[in-house]
């Protein structure tokens, strides 16, 4: 490497070090079951998996006729009821911790309800959320909000889009 080259390389890391934000909650980089970890620019994102969901794909799709829907799946190598994976997005901006959507809990039985003992694997605490974002109001992206009519983030603030 040359000296240029290598004072490039230390200068483009001071400088990257002096305006890093620090979140209350480090940046663990690495995935592990129950969850899958990536770099998106300078946001690390964490897909936490609420358990999974057989759907009935054949019966719940419109519009098409469900020989249709047997025959796509069949060339995957796939039937219906089809495993279906429940997922939110936590994102740590370096500044706050943001999750997009909150699982099904148990609304859909007991395959599902495993986001927050997920999310706790991935090094995180529910109480360390500070804002969700709710992309919908379906009970696979809602329903894990609160447990036993309690929230179960309590110190987030929460928000969803509305068209009205």
């Amino acid at each position: 490497m040359t000296m240029y080259l290598k004072k490039t390389v230390l200068a483009c890391a001071c400088a990257l070090l002096t305006v890093s934000a620090f979140a209350a909650a480090p940046m663990a980089k690495i995935p592990a079951p129950g969850y899958f970890r990536m770099m998106l620019g300078e946001f690390e994102v964490t897909a936490v998996n609420d358990g999974t969901v057989d759907l009935p794909v054949d019966k719940i799709l419109v519009r098409i006729k469900p020989a249709t829907v047997d025959g796509a799946l069949a060339r995957s190598f796939l039937k219906s009821p089809l495993e279906t994976s429940v997922n939110a997005f936590l994102i740590n901006t370096g500044s706050k911790l943001v999750l997009v959507d909150a699982g099904a809990a148990g609304l859909f039985g007991p395959t599902l309800g495993k986001f927050v003992a997920n999310l706790k694997a991935a090094g995180y605490q529910p109480e360390q959320i500070d804002e969700i974002y709710i992309t919908h109001l379906h009970a696979d992206h809602v329903g894990g909000l609160a447990a036993d009519g309690k929230p179960v983030f309590p110190n987030a603030v929460r928000a969803m889009h509305s068209s009205r």
